[in-house]
């Protein structure tokens, strides 16, 4: 028999993943099952549970693979930011200009329904709060340490809570886009609450 090659074996890997984010999109992480993502995928059951063991398992390894993407995308956006005022403005440039598609949509339908769904269970809820945590917030915790010790912020900035509330008005505009779709202004309340960040953050 042929040795399938790794690089074939990554590509699979991430159909499989592709076809489960379509599916969660449409029908939902709870009423999903994985003959739907079998069906979706055109693959065989035995293969994908080769790869992924449980429904839950291959929805945390899409989202580790989106978060690290997205991580790895800003930090390339930064390479040539030097100061980290630049860098919270890139960062709201980030969301205000994402493509507002059904794709996006769905995404961050299912990536907040997920939240909700871990909240319920203890393993999960562990493994989101690392997550956040160890990714997320503190990413943005480094920019702004380096804004009051470059003294760009004020010094009472409380580091931890203002990353904290940036990555809540995202999931908070997000959420409500992804309910009230075109009825919602999307890219004015990201403009809004940047100027609003940087009124409390920014020495004047």
């Amino acid at each position: 028999m042929p040795k399938v090659s790794e690089e074939y074996k990554e590509k699979r890997r991430i159909s499989i993943l592709e076809s489960a984010l379509k599916c969660f999109g449409e029908k939902g992480y709870h009423l999903t099952t994985m003959d739907d993502i079998v069906a979706y995928s055109n693959m065989s059951k035995g293969l994908i549970y080769n790869y992924f063991k449980s429904k839950e398992e291959l929805y945390i390894s899409l989202m580790e693979e989106r978060s690290k993407k997205t991580l790895e995308f800003i930090q390339s956006q930064f390479e040539q930011i030097k100061t980290a005022t630049e860098k919270v403005k890139e960062l709201f440039r980030i969301y205000q200009e994402a493509s507002l598609t059904e794709e996006w949509r769905s995404f961050i339908r299912v990536h907040l329904e997920f939240w909700i769904y871990s909240s319920r269970k203890e393993h999960l809820r562990e493994l989101m709060n690392t997550r956040y945590k160890s990714q997320f917030r503190n990413f943005l915790a480094e920019v702004i340490e380096q804004g009051r010790n470059s003294g760009e912020f004020k010094q009472d900035v409380q580091v931890e809570v203002v990353a904290s509330l940036f990555w809540s008005f995202v999931d908070g505009i997000c959420l409500h886009y992804s309910v009230l779709w075109e009825d919602y202004a999307y890219k004015e309340h990201f403009k809004e609450t940047e100027k609003m960040v940087l009124n409390y953050i920014l020495v004047k």
